[in-house]
């Protein structure tokens, strides 16, 4: 992995807030560098600097350092061999594949359970969840990475099956796939097919629910396969490229 250094500037907004004190919180300097990575104000694969990062944010090193940790644990940073850290590589087309490999797994399963059980349907927490999406704030590059990431998690969570719960979280699949993609967002597609999801839940239906889900990983797979591959179209010699667990039948 080649590496690079880089400047991290705080905006004037962001450096004003905080705890009262004028200085930047341990969380808030987490999502000012979370975010930063996620839309590559600091690129991938980039060094940074404990001591730097905490004279550009005003604060000690402790609140920087701790929020570094908390970034690795998001796979969004590793430690380097000098004691510091670096920017994660954005995933390959086989990781990208793998992770969907892996979501289709287990995601169609939780939307059936979900649509299955009216005692504990998430349909009203989907419904909402849909209803606040906001495409309109400062960056639709992290809404939609918030309302997926909540939207996905809120149908797993409704299994109430640890172990696949704790599965998805690690897997990190929302931070690492958003961060692939540039500013040409499908987001109306993505919105869409979520609320195809809901509907089959709310209504009860667990095949139906099932089947959309399913629909919906492999349609979403296909434009991060022609994003990465800078494909405008889905001919037949890009789907045979694809394994087959990936393409809707």
């Amino acid at each position: 992995m080649s590496l690079t250094d880089t400047d991290v500037t705080v905006t004037p907004p962001l450096a004003q807030a905080g705890n009262g004190s004028g200085r930047l919180t341990t969380a808030e300097v987490y999502e000012a560098l979370r975010r930063k990575i996620l839309d590559h104000t600091i690129p991938p694969a980039t060094k940074v600097n404990i001591h730097h990062l905490s004279r550009e944010f005003g604060v000690s090193p402790t609140p920087v350092r701790e929020a570094l940790r908390l970034l690795q644990g998001d796979n969004l940073l590793v430690a380097t061999s000098n004691k510091g850290y670096a920017t994660t590589e954005v995933l390959d087309l086989q990781g990208v594949r793998d992770l969907f490999e892996f979501r289709l797994l287990i995601e169609p399963w939780a939307a059936r359970t979900a649509a299955t059980n009216r005692l504990n349907n998430p349909a009203r927490i989907l419904d909402d969840e849909l209803a606040h999406f906001d495409a309109q704030g400062d960056s639709l590059q992290h809404a939609l990475i918030s309302h997926d990431s909540r939207f996905h998690r809120a149908i797993l969570e409704s299994t109430e099956n640890q172990t696949v719960i704790q599965s998805f979280e690690q897997s990190h699949c929302h931070l690492h796939l958003f961060r692939m993609y540039g500013h040409n967002w499908d987001w109306r597609t993505t919105i869409k097919e979520h609320k195809s999801i809901a509907e089959a839940i709310r209504s009860a239906e667990p095949a139906k629910a099932e089947d959309m889900m399913r629909r919906h990983l492999q349609s979403a797979y296909m434009r991060f396969f022609n994003a990465m591959t800078d494909q405008k179209e889905d001919p037949a010699e890009l789907r045979a490229s694809v394994s087959p667990t990936l393409i809707i039948g």
